[in-house]
């Protein structure tokens, strides 16, 4: 039901029936006109000719005014009717009569009308309006024609009213009134039957007017609803339909523009999709952030980049929103008359530990005409560029430092010796001997410096092998138990005693660079020495997981403060810079372990507890092997 009434509202709605319709009223209103004016033209003449037959001859009426003037009544009664009765014979007469100036009927043609001979005439014989026209006739002597409608009979009559006058032209000669009524039913029947005629054949015409109508309208309207049909596939972005009209008309015109419409769209179409799909793929491989923004600050497009840069997880929680409000720009007193006037841009600082230092950079996009219609922001994260910089200024800071120390002690010293020192042997060995130590502590550092260098730089490189761990460690431990037994630990006069806290016979392997491994846990082990001054066990242990391997150094001396976790690999960085310089500490073993740790790819991380102790973790891919190609047995 619903399909049937789409369908006859689309239908009626339709070019198709508007078209046909159009087509279909103006025949019928011109038939229709046509119809009419020959129905009045034939109804005109019909009449006319009634109209002609009503009349009265010159004369009877010559001869009704000279028996009107006869004082003889009878005999001008009889006369009269005699006269009278030459207008007999015509169907169309009902009414035919003679009245004198006083209003007495004198005689009739009619049965009906001649039993009233000498009687008034009233409204009752003649009707009202006949009676009105006499008496006017009498008065005015001038001939009245009315047409009426008899109610009582329900038929149509014409009155032809004469007054006879003994000299034509005078008034006061009137002698009576030739009254003629006569019915006009068979006229307007024939005028009914003409316009019935005329109304019957009219259903014919009308009827292939709308028939060749509508097959008009089909042939004019189909190349259009071929044409629409095309112009709906192109809306949709199928440009490879093509219309088949052929016609040199102005349709046929259209129909080849359509089509070449149509071509010039694909070619445009593929050639802006595939500069779209390539700016997509910039704007998505970008990695920096990009907003394009309107001339009020309003986020039309935004890339994966900026997204991830300002944590926001979808596209639509920014498109829309305004970038002062996204970057918080009113609270860094940044408006985007500042933002879109600065060349460099402006740093925006993360608001929470968790955010990033971004660079806001925007480009203005301008009209042919200069207007500003917006700009595109890149957003650069400059957090680790910064970082580095600081970085770079604090090493050069720290190395300045660390080396005008040993610098300065080792200059004094030598001044001193100069100044007359050199002379007590006693003094000059030991000042000697504290010179030498700062050498081979800047030596020392200045090697370090130069290890790191060369790993920022990815020139170490790195001699890995499979190694059986456990008895790597084994090694290496026994070799601080040896140090440990001969009194060669820096706080000698303290007890240390190395726990080795797992499977000693147990073997795994990693693969690893032994030297500097042992580096590494040499670095290690003695920041446990360091920091444990009063002694005590430094605990070793070895764990595995499913595809890695964890070493544990943990000792119970002073711990590090929380504040101070996260940066005990940074170079130079020491929890206790005076202790740390007193026992030769450079500040760069940790840092080298974390590099030496990572280019094996592995993780180094710690955990401490101030007063309690401190433990690092060392963790190392396994390595799936058998046997080992270094054993240290």
């Amino acid at each position: 039901m619903n399909n049937l009434s789409n369908f006859i509202s689309r239908f009626f709605r339709s070019v198709h029936f508007k078209i046909a319709l159009i087509f279909t009223v103006i025949t019928l209103i011109t038939l229709g006109l046509v119809g009419a004016f020959f129905v009045n033209q034939y109804s005109s003449q019909l009449i006319q000719s009634f109209d002609d037959r009503v009349t009265v001859p010159s004369t009877i009426k010559s001869q009704l005014i000279s028996d009107l003037q006869n004082s003889n009544k009878k005999a001008a009664n009889q006369d009269i009717n005699q006269a009278l009765s030459i207008l007999g014979g015509s169907t169309d007469q009902d009414y035919v009569y003679v009245v004198d100036k006083s209003g007495v009927i004198r005689g009739s043609l009619t049965v009906e009308m001649k039993q009233l001979v000498g009687q008034q005439i009233d409204s009752s014989i003649s009707g009202k309006k006949v009676q009105s026209n006499i008496y006017h006739a009498l008065s005015s002597s001038k001939d009245y024609v009315r047409r009426f409608r008899s109610e009582s009979l329900g038929r149509r009559y014409e009155t032809l009213t004469i007054p006879l006058e003994s000299k034509p032209g005078d008034r006061s000669s009137t002698v009576g009134v030739f009254v003629y009524t006569a019915s006009m039913e068979s006229i307007y029947e024939s005028i009914a039957n003409i316009t019935n005629m005329f109304v019957g054949a009219l259903f014919i015409p009308l009827l292939m007017a709308i028939m060749i109508g509508f097959l008009m309208v089909h042939l004019l309207t189909r190349p259009i609803t071929e044409l629409a049909e095309q112009t709906e596939q192109i809306t949709k972005g199928n440009y490879s339909i093509k219309n088949s009209i052929k016609s040199k008309d102005e349709i046929g015109i259209l129909a080849t523009q359509i089509n070449d419409l149509s071509d010039t769209i694909a070619s445009e179409t593929a050639t802006s999709n595939m500069e779209s799909d390539r700016l997509n793929s910039l704007l998505s491989n970008m990695t920096d952030g990009v907003l394009a923004i309107t001339r009020d600050g309003t986020i039309t497009v935004i890339n994966q980049a900026a997204l991830d840069l300002l944590h926001i997880p979808r596209t639509d929680k920014a498109v829309g929103k305004n970038i002062s409000d996204l970057l918080k720009l009113v609270d860094k007193k940044i408006t985007l008359r500042k933002l879109f006037q600065s060349i460099r841009g402006f740093v925006v600082e993360p608001d929470g530990p968790d955010g990033v230092t971004l660079n806001v950079v925007a480009s203005l996009v301008r009209r042919q005409s200069g207007f500003i219609s917006g700009a595109v922001v890149v957003l650069r994260d400059v957090t680790h560029q910064l970082k580095l910089e600081n970085d770079q200024k604090n090493f050069v800071s720290s190395v300045s430092h660390e080396l005008r120390t040993p610098l300065t002690s080792v200059n004094s010293y030598i001044e001193t010796l100069q100044e007359g020192a050199l002379t007590q042997k006693k003094i000059a060995r030991e000042f000697l001997g504290v010179a030498h130590d700062e050498t081979q502590r800047m030596i020392h550092m200045i090697n370090d410096l130069l290890e790191l260098s060369r790993m920022d730089q990815g020139r170490t490189k790195m001699d890995t092998e499979a190694v059986n761990f456990t008895k790597f460690i084994n090694y290496v431990l026994d070799r601080f138990d040896v140090m440990f037994k001969q009194g060669h630990s820096m706080h000698s006069d303290n007890h240390y005693k190395i726990i080795r806290n797992y499977d000693q016979k147990k073997s795994c392997y990693v693969e690893i660079d032994s030297d500097k491994f042992m580096q590494v846990v040499d670095n290690v082990i003695n920041n446990a020495i360091n920091y444990s001054p009063d002694g005590g066990n430094i605990e070793i242990g070895i764990n595995e997981t499913d595809d890695s391997i964890i070493l544990s150094i943990k000792d119970h001396g002073l711990g590090i403060p929380k504040k101070d976790l996260e940066n005990v690999f940074t170079r130079f960085y020491r929890v206790d810079k005076s202790r740390a310089r007193k026992q030769g500490g450079t500040g760069l073993g940790l840092a080298i372990s974390k590099e030496v740790v990572e280019a094996l790819h592995g993780k180094i991380r710690v955990e401490s507890t101030v007063n309690v102790g401190t433990t690092f973790f060392i963790s190392l891919p396994k390595v799936d092997t058998s046997s080992s190609r270094f054993d240290f047995s």
